[in-house]
């Protein structure tokens, strides 16, 4: 049994974003990370979704909060998704598959991805009966149309290096693939698998969406960092659904507007990552506004080694900075009962280590490197800008950091950070990253594939890419060539253990803990948790669902 990715953006939490590489430059010798025999595979751990079924309650309107939207737009191939853009995305656009809640895929507008048996070529089959919200069939040659579309375009490409092409006939496509591929279904539950109208793909218009999903864009619909109002789908193909008549997607960045709009009653819905005191969970029972909460994003800083003045090129620097966090002290102030991490995979996924070697506190080890490097440099300041909006997280590192030697220069301006990504403005800053359940979901944001290959990552500052680190590692590399093209789990697992180990010895990245995501619904509101697939397949209750659940949602 092979699990899949709950993949739903592709440029995942980009509000928060930097990056680099400069391959050679650590003053420290590389070590080369354990090896260990490897374990036997077993099945991720994913909680099932309650029981309840679909309430019977249609009609009515909502207005459902998200944190923010990246403004990039609304055409699957080249937009560039933020983590709530998801929500939205998931309104309109139906999805190829989706996760079940035993982590098999469920079918959906496939009804079925079959492999040859060497893994080079993969036939689809279209689900017959579905049209586009404009009228225009749902086929073969459409879903071949969107493939090539994220195969070519600047957003998505660097997930399907590995794809040569698609071909339909009728209601089937084949794709041939570069490289045997094994888990290339899985990423049909992704924007990948976002399938737009083929006039949206020949006019490549990103205002005006048109997709098979359960709410239809009508005339000008989106007003960028304001709203984006949809209404009911009539000729939705899964009966019963969408519930409501409409539906408000308001982007509100500021926390305590969001909060005060929702216990006034002016928000029916509302998505966000931030932690809740006692105080605000007493104000939510008070006025009786439900809450779900599940395992979110992974918080972490990324250093930007891209960046040919900073500091933390020098690996010394690096374990320094991680030995100064004391995580469990740092959690215990912003993340009230968070689980910590120290890597890239999440528990339950393959490649999941409970010590993958990952610098722990030790702020005389940490005072001793700052030393060192001090000396060796002849320098007296070693000046590291960090970048990040959660302010209290990012005063809390500063202090901590500061003590082992470093001088640390905050900026807290989420505009400038979220442009990170493209001027190389900082030397680390904050990121959150979705949970993958399948190990190649990782690929293009940990190797070199995702920035363009070894050669040409260390210069792509200045441009999207979704390796933000810029991390070029040739055994990272042929670690994700593994799990890509080998069908045997344990030697997948295996190679990802290692990633796991390299990230850690490396310290690419300095890990914190998973985020929880939270959703707030009104009195009177229900249904997020009440998604099940075309078959009354159990669907996942994971962040990934919740960005396609917004078909199920009722105000009574």
């Amino acid at each position: 049994m092979r699990y899949r990715m709950p993949f739903a953006s592709v440029v995942v939490a980009v509000v928060l974003v930097a990056a680099g590489v400069q391959p050679g430059v650590a003053a420290t010798k590389r070590t080369k990370p354990p090896t260990t025999t490897p374990p036997t595979t077993a099945a991720p751990t994913i909680a099932p979704p309650p029981t309840t079924a679909p309430k019977p309650t249609a009609g009515g309107t909502a207005v459902f909060a998200i944190q923010g939207e990246s403004g990039t737009g609304w055409l699957p191939a080249d937009s560039q998704w933020a983590d709530s853009d998801g929500v939205v995305s998931g309104a309109l656009f139906d999805r190829m598959m989706l996760l079940g809640a035993d982590g098999k895929l469920v079918p959906n507008l496939v009804t079925s991805a079959t492999p040859s048996a060497d893994y080079k070529t993969w036939t689809l089959t279209v689900r017959p009966g579905i049209t586009f919200h404009n009228g225009e069939a749902l086929d073969g040659a459409a879903i071949a149309a969107n493939l090539e579309a994220d195969r070519t375009g600047a957003v998505l490409a660097p997930l399907l290096t590995s794809l040569a092409g698609c071909a339909p006939s009728g209601m089937t496509v084949v794709c041939t693939m570069r490289v045997p591929w094994v888990t290339f279904d899985s990423l049909l539950t992704s924007t990948v698998g976002a399938v737009a109208a083929p006039a949206q793909l020949k006019a490549k218009d990103r205002a005006h969406p048109i997709g098979t999903g359960p709410f239809v864009c009508k005339g000008d619909c989106w007003t960028p960092g304001v709203s984006m109002k949809l209404v009911k789908n009539p000729d939705y193909w899964r009966k019963g659904l969408p519930k409501l008549d409409a539906i408000e997607f308001r982007p509100i960045r500021d926390f305590p507007t969001a909060r005060d709009s929702i216990l006034a009653g002016k928000l029916q819905f509302r998505e966000h990552t931030f932690f809740l005191g006692p105080n605000y969970l007493d104000a939510l029972a008070k006025n009786k506004i439900g809450l779900t909460t599940l395992t979110g994003a992974t918080a972490y800083h990324l250093v930007n080694m891209a960046k040919k003045d900073n500091p933390l090129l020098d690996l010394r620097l690096r374990r320094a900075w991680a030995s100064a966090i004391d995580l469990d002290a740092l959690a215990k102030q912003r993340t009230f009962g968070a689980t910590l991490a120290n890597g890239p995979f999440a528990k339950g996924v393959p490649g999941y280590l409970d010590n993958t070697g990952y610098p722990t506190y030790n702020l005389t080890r940490a005072k001793a490197l700052v030393d060192e490097y001090k000396k060796e440099k002849g320098v007296s300041t070693i000046s590291v800008t960090l970048g990040g909006f959660d302010a209290p997280t990012v005063s809390a590192i500063k202090a901590m950091v500061d003590q082992a030697g470093f001088d640390v220069k905050p900026v807290l301006d989420e505009s400038v950070a979220s442009a990170a990504l493209f001027t190389g403005a900082f030397d680390v800053v904050g990121v959150l990253w979705l949970p993958f359940t399948e190990p190649d979901a990782f690929r293009s944001f940990l190797s070199s594939e995702g920035c363009g290959g070894p050669q040409i990552c260390p210069f792509t500052l200045g441009r999207p890419t979704l390796n933000w680190g810029r991390v070029v590692d040739p055994i990272v590399d042929t670690m994700f060539d593994q799990i890509r093209s080998n069908s045997d789990p344990v030697v997948r697992k295996h190679a990802a253990e290692s990633i796991n180990r390299i990230y850690a010895d490396q310290v690419y990245a300095f890990w914190q803990w998973r985020t929880l995501l939270q959703i707030e619904s009104c009195s009177t509101c229900a249904g997020m948790t009440d998604m099940v697939g075309p078959n009354g397949e159990a669907l996942t209750l994971d962040p990934i669902s919740h960005y396609l659940g917004v078909a199920w949602l009722t105000v009574r």
